[in-house]
């Protein structure tokens, strides 16, 4: 990124998404440049959700019933338009309920033409959908939980 006052700095996508990791690493929720021609860059991060020491205060009641609650968060690698559904179908991915591999599609991120796939990082069930279709979604938004399914 190198210009002088009067150019407008360049940036590609992945320099943005590594910007908004660190924003959201930093726990910045947003950042924004102006220059003085009137150009903005603004990034929103999404926060996790903050932890409180006292969350759990029972232990589990068993292995079996630690492993049952136990959900992991699908998170989007990138910033763009949510959807559940491919453009040609018209079955969601990964509905509630549903079961997926590791590394198969749950959902899309559209920027104008392109689409980015999100995918499951481990087996398991879908159990919650926590992001709306449509919605504009930042660099590691949840947007659904997973039950994982143990290994046999």
């Amino acid at each position: 990124m190198t210009g002088s006052a009067s150019q407008i700095p360049s940036f590609d996508t992945d320099e943005i998404a590594s910007i908004a990791g660190m924003l959201a690493q930093a726990g910045l929720e947003s950042f924004e440049i102006s220059g003085p021609d009137g150009t903005r860059l603004f990034i929103k991060t999404s926060q996790p959700e903050p932890q409180s020491e006292t969350r759990h205060t029972q232990p589990p009641l068993s292995k079996k019933t630690n492993a049952a609650n136990t959900c992991r968060a699908v998170k989007t690698p990138y910033f763009g338009v949510l959807t559940f559904t491919h453009p040609l179908r018209d079955t969601p991915f990964a509905p509630v309920g549903s079961h997926v591999k590791a590394d198969d599609v749950v959902a899309l991120l559209t920027l104008e033409t392109l689409q980015i796939p999100v995918v499951a990082s481990v087996d398991g069930e879908v159990i919650e959908i926590t992001a709306q279709e449509g919605e504009l979604t930042g660099f590691g938004t949840e947007i659904m939980k997973m039950r994982p399914t143990s290994a046999a």
